[in-house]
C-alpha cells in the first residue's frame, strides 16, 4: 500500500497544543471539569495528546463504537462499549478522530444527551469537507477533503494506526 504524508507530526503537534489552549479558554469560565470521551479506537493517540493539553480537571472516559469495514463505511454502528457513569449536569467533551458523514456522531450524541449533561461539545482531529454532516465540530483539528486517511490512530483493517503522521491512500 502507498501512503503518502498529508499532515506531519509536528504539524499534529502544534494544532494539538492549539486546541488544548482554545478548549480550556472556552470551559474556563463555565466549570473546573470536564468529563472528555474517546472514541475508541481511532481516537486514541488524540485524544491522549489532547486531554494532557487541557488546563483543568479532565475526567477521562471511553467509548467504542465502529461503523467501517476496511475503507467503506458499512453504514451500521456496532457499539462495543459505552459510559459507564452519570454524566448529568456535566459538561463533556467527545473526542473523535474523524467527522466523515457525522452519522457515528450523531448516534454518540443522541445516546450521551440521554444522561442529561450540561453540554456537549466535540473535538475532532479531522472533519471532512465532502459530507453535509450537520454536526457542529466546535474544535475541528484539520479540514480535509476525500482522502482515505489513516496513522495517528486512524487504520485500515487495524493497520497503521501507530504512524506518527496522517497519511493518505494513494
Amino acid at each position: 500500500m502507498n501512503i503518502k504524508e498529508l499532515i506531519s507530526e509536528e504539524q499534529i503537534e502544534e494544532r494539538v497544543k492549539e486546541m488544548g489552549k482554545e478548549i480550556t479558554d472556552y470551559y474556563k469560565e463555565k466549570t473546573d471539569e470536564l468529563v472528555a470521551v474517546c472514541v475508541l479506537k481511532g481516537s486514541i493517540n488524540f485524544y491522549s495528546d489532547l486531554v494532557k493539553r487541557i488546563d483543568m480537571n479532565v475526567l477521562y472516559n471511553f467509548i467504542q463504537v465502529s461503523s467501517y469495514s476496511g475503507k467503506n463505511t458499512t453504514g451500521r454502528i456496532k457499539v462495543k462499549s459505552w459510559v459507564e457513569e452519570s454524566l448529568e449536569g456535566k459538561h463533556v467533551l467527545i473526542v473523535e478522530d474523524v467527522v466523515d458523514t457525522g452519522n457515528t456522531l450523531k448516534y454518540i450524541i443522541k445516546y450521551l444527551e440521554r444522561q442529561k449533561p450540561a453540554s456537549i461539545e466535540i473535538a475532532s482531529a479531522v472533519v471532512k469537507n465532502v459530507y453535509q454532516h450537520g454536526v457542529n465540530v466546535k474544535f475541528p483539528g484539520f479540514d480535509l477533503g476525500d482522502y482515505f486517511i489513516l496513522g495517528y490512530g486512524l487504520d485500515y483493517d487495524q493497520k497503521y494506526r501507530n504512524l506518527p503522521y496522517i497519511g493518505y491512500v494513494e
